[in-house]
């Protein structure tokens, strides 16, 4: 059938449009979206000694000596129902981590967050905790998802740079957390790093400690309200940002492999159990084939 050119002349614009939105869904890539079940891999450390595990090895002094490793037998990593719709619940038990991809690169991530009302005995004092490992693999980017303390960077043995300048007015999450932390983190200090856009870079050495720089600004939602989490990773770049804001950014990073280094651009994606219940939803993720526009500026 032929139609009269006015009527294609109509059709045309409402064709292309509709072509253009198509497209751009289409560019969206499910990795959760309200499935009942749960398919991803995971891994289980060693509990803390005040967890009950049914047959886990203890030593004299009555701490664990082995990790559950991909066993859960907590459910730590389960479906949930909140508001009629199924969520991710990560307990926050034991510390572990929930493996949303095996390797990805070049790719913005979009997700949802939320904290649960339960904080484990072991992580008493402490803000609740969380986080998103990128890139993962030989070593790994974080992006914190700390209560009050959200998109800051936490990593090993990366080289990288980074847009920041000192501060000595430490957030208050982090304050709280440093007594449980600074034996161990030895970077905790009284001055630390600040993401400032406007600020030098700041160059790790790829050292054996705690590379940390704080985010900025801060915008996490009050409790019990969803948070829209990005991760922007182009080649061996990354933005993070929280509630539609950057507030971090992570350039030029490298790794060391052998005697070469290599530039960190892919690796598994893992959602952290780190103490605390806290909820996941609408997780997507995007292909890029060019420089996203967020990082432009950065690169020049």
């Amino acid at each position: 059938m032929r139609y009269p050119k006015t009527l294609f002349y109509l059709f045309t614009p409402l064709l292309f449009l509709s072509t253009i939105f198509s497209c751009t869904e289409n560019k969206w890539i499910p990795i959760y979206k309200g499935e009942d079940k749960l398919v991803f891999k995971h891994y289980l450390g060693i509990p803390d000694s005040s967890v009950h595990v049914q047959g886990l090895k203890k030593d004299s002094l009555g701490n664990y000596t082995e990790g559950l490793g991909y066993n859960d037998p907590l459910a730590v990593f389960t479906i949930d129902t909140l508001d009629q719709e199924n969520v991710i619940r990560i307990s926050g038990e034991v510390i572990g981590g929930l493996i949303l991809k095996d390797s990805l690169a070049n790719y913005h991530l979009k997700l949802k967050f939320k904290w649960g009302d339960l904080k484990w005995k072991w992580m008493e004092g402490r803000p609740k905790d969380g986080g998103i490992l990128y890139h993962q693999g030989k070593v790994r980017h974080e992006l914190q998802i700390h209560e009050g303390d959200v998109g800051s960077y936490w990593a090993k043995n990366v080289i990288l740079d980074i847009p920041a300048t000192s501060t000595t007015a430490i957030p208050n999450a982090i304050q709280k957390a440093k007594p449980y932390l600074e034996h161990l983190v030895s970077t905790l200090k009284d001055t630390m790093l600040l993401f400032d856009e406007n600020g030098g870079l700041y160059h790790f050495e790829g050292k054996n400690e705690w590379q940390i720089v704080i985010a900025n600004p801060y915008n996490e939602k009050p409790h019990g309200e969803w948070n829209t989490l990005e991760l922007i990773c182009w080649r061996n770049h990354a933005v993070h940002m929280i509630n539609g804001e950057v507030n971090l950014v992570v350039l030029n990073s490298l790794y060391r492999n052998g005697t070469e280094l290599e530039p960190l651009i892919s690796g598994r994606l893992t959602l952290q159990s780190e103490g605390a219940v806290v909820y996941f939803k609408d997780i997507v993720y995007q292909k890029l084939e060019n420089t996203p526009e967020v990082l432009s500026k950065y690169l020049k």
